[in-house]
């Protein structure tokens, strides 16, 4: 059996190294955009009435929370937050891409403030 040139094995590297980095820059046109999320977890309970949203949304023409569009930085990452009303809430984060693709991330949230909501005083004028 007689082993491959010098300048065989070269272009199959190529071709092959090739093959890998146009595999790597178009995952996106199948997968999606990466995006991810931080706030507080699924399903858990939160003290506060505003819940403060960031995360990172690479190549997304489109970032909405509850339907509301927000901006996003030249690197993707958004910082945003909804109030929440007490007891149950839903929070819907969702981006879109350049190609069309979406991804959305739901959040379910039981709301219990502790701060209580300030009143008008009674003020007797004369």
């Amino acid at each position: 059996m007689k082993k491959p040139s010098l300048k065989k094995a070269i272009f199959i590297s190529s071709i092959i190294g090739v093959l890998v980095l146009v595999a790597y820059n178009t995952k996106d046109l199948f997968f999606g955009a990466s995006f991810s999320v931080e706030t507080a977890l699924d399903g858990g309970t939160v003290s506060d009435a505003f819940l403060p949203i960031s995360g990172i949304a690479k190549h997304a023409t489109t970032v909405l929370i509850n339907g509301r569009e927000i901006s996003t930085d030249k690197t993707g990452a958004f910082f945003d937050g909804v109030v929440l009303s007490p007891g149950y809430n839903i929070i819907e984060i969702s981006q879109k891409d350049r190609f069309g693709k979406e991804k959305t991330k739901v959040v379910h949230l039981v709301a219990e403030p502790t701060s209580s909501v300030a009143t008008a005083m009674q003020i007797h004028y004369q």
